[in-house]
């Protein structure tokens, strides 16, 4: 985008911190634009053009020019499309609504739009928003698995990687994220790095990879089971990104 000219797409707010007395930084994952960081002059007013003080994990409709060749964009305007209220009533909604905006954060490059990965992490907010109690639990692991398909690192799972034989069901299964998904006990005993995960864990992840999304999101499985899923798939991609996700270490209660 050359400097000065304007685009106006569908965004996320990642992190907003202070910048002078008046004004932001905000990170944005974007629609058509992918991860940008971008000046919000007189955000912190309350008459702005923000529609009030801008605030994360809200999804808006912004307005951003670029202020040079490199470095941040400057944001115009920002009207609330959605603000996810049920978010910020229930601590449980809020720590997984953090960890699947880190997540997407992460995943998506800076000035490299990925609509797929955009579009899912908008419905998966949208979802965890609005999902009753019981089904709330399964939202963050489902938003992990597609996340990490649509990252181009999934575990294979049909198979030991290094020998290609078929695996029996004696005892937990052994997985490897260096290697790239699953070990025969032949070749996984002792391995530097080997993980032990239930087997549930990742029948269930196959169910959800494979279902459509609505469907995967009813699956009935015990709170363990997602639990399960939940911890290996965020294993996996803190080993792929090389780093700790905050939201990850913080103990999450029931849905409310």
């Amino acid at each position: 985008m050359r400097r000065g000219r304007a685009t106006h797409t569908d965004a996320l707010f990642l992190r907003i911190s202070d910048f002078a007395e008046t004004s932001a930084v905000v990170h944005l994952l974007t629609s058509d634009l992918g991860r940008v960081g971008a000046v919000a002059k007189g955000a912190k007013r309350l008459s702005n053009g923000f529609q009030g003080p801008v605030d994360r994990g809200w999804l808006y409709h912004v307005r951003v020019r670029r202020r040079g060749r490199e470095g941040l964009y400057a944001l115009d305007s920002a009207k609330v499309r959605e603000a996810f209220p049920q978010l910020r009533r229930d601590p449980a909604r809020y720590i997984d609504a953090s960890l699947v905006l880190e997540v997407a954060g992460d995943l998506m490059r800076e000035e490299e739009p990925h609509p797929e990965l955009f579009r899912l992490t908008v419905f998966t907010l949208k979802v965890l928003d609005r999902a009753p109690a019981p089904r709330a639990r399964a939202v963050a692991p489902f938003f992990l698995v597609r996340a990490l398909e649509l990252s181009g690192h999934a575990p294979e799972l049909e198979g030991c990687v290094i020998s290609g034989r078929a695996i029996e069901r004696n005892g937990p299964a052994l997985v490897h994220p260096g290697r790239g998904g699953l070990l025969h006990p032949e070749e996984g005993r002792g391995e530097p790095g080997v993980r032990s995960v239930p087997w549930e864990a990742l029948d269930l992840y196959c169910e959800v990879r494979d279902r459509h999304a609505h469907d995967a999101l009813r699956l009935e499985r015990q709170a363990a089971d997602w639990s399960a899923l939940r911890r290996f798939v965020l294993d996996w991609l803190e080993f792929v990104l090389e780093r700790r996700f905050r939201a990850a270490l913080v103990a999450v209660p029931a849905p409310s």
